[in-house]
């Protein structure tokens, strides 16, 4: 994978993941039994975008320039 489609990975999967996060049930209303799970996964699709990105920038510094 090049450096700049892993940035754009890690900067999905983290969007990815605040919209899991976001969207879970408040406490307390319909459905709210599954609020923290989703919180937990939602947690980790953004550490794991926040993971593809550093990779990704530390690719992409070290990238040679084309031509």
């Amino acid at each position: 994978m090049s450096p700049r489609r892993q940035l754009a990975a890690g900067a999905f999967a983290t969007a990815l993941g605040i919209a899991i996060a976001a969207a879970a049930p408040v406490l307390g209303t319909d459905g709210s039994s599954r609020t923290h799970a989703q919180q937990i996964v939602g947690g980790v699709v953004v550490v794991a975008g926040w993971a593809l990105l550093a990779w990704g920038i530390h690719r992409f510094g070290r990238a040679r320039e084309d031509g």
